[in-house]
């Protein structure tokens, strides 16, 4: 690895860190504790606004030149946010079985059904981020399987959200959520809402970019 990666990889690494420490100080206040049920959460929520990002670096970069500067460390960011969603997986499945047990997976099987499709479409991903694929594929043709690949698996991962975590957001929202042994703070909002606050602006965004494209086009400018 050549000094120019290491220092992209630091500066992604730095910004998850930072992201993922937001979450677990908003968590650890919200829910009075920290455990490994929490830590996976904002395992989950860091790969998630990692995933946001590198999907609004490439068009604000086009029109503010600060933004241009993440272009050059989007690739390492998109990775490690596939990393974190691997590690919210495993962890789910394998080490939190009084909270996911089997009866849990069988019965929320649709937003299972959507976080599996992310995680395939994000190895997909994964996949042709390799340098000796970039270099296959060209950086044409690369960065636009990535970028359809990369919304794609954005979409199952809200899809994912949105599913999983309607119901709590509405009990919440209606006031009926209350002060538990493990939840010190129910007036505080679900740390998912701020998840699904980030998804929103980010497919807004896209869609906006989209219809701008498609505008041009269509009138031949």
């Amino acid at each position: 690895m050549s000094n120019k990666d290491k220092s992209r990889w630091i500066r992604s690494i730095s910004i998850g860190l930072f992201i993922f420490l937001l979450f677990s100080l908003y968590l650890f206040a919200r829910r009075g504790y920290y455990n490994l049920y929490i830590i996976n959460k904002v395992f989950g929520s860091t790969a998630t606004v990692l995933a946001g990002v590198t999907l609004l670096i490439g068009p604000l970069s086009k029109r503010f030149p600060f933004f241009a500067k993440g272009m050059t460390i989007r690739r390492q960011m998109g990775l490690l946010a596939f990393v974190l969603a691997l590690i919210h997986v495993v962890i789910s499945t394998l080490f939190l079985p009084n909270k996911f047990p089997v009866s849990w997976f069988t019965k929320e099987w649709l937003p299972i059904t959507f976080g599996v499709l992310a995680v395939i479409t994000w190895v997909y991903t994964a996949y042709i981020s390799r340098n000796s694929k970039i270099k296959e594929l060209g950086a044409t043709v690369w960065g636009k399987r990535l970028s359809i690949s990369g919304q794609i698996a954005f979409l199952f991962i809200f899809l994912h959200l949105v599913v999983m975590k309607s119901e709590g957001w509405t009990r919440w929202f209606q006031g009926l959520v209350k002060q538990t042994p493990e939840l010190a703070n129910p007036s505080y909002p679900p740390a998912s809402l701020f998840v699904l606050l980030t998804m929103l602006i980010v497919i807004i965004f896209r869609v906006y970019i989209f219809s701008k494209r498609f505008t041009r086009s269509s009138t031949g400018g």
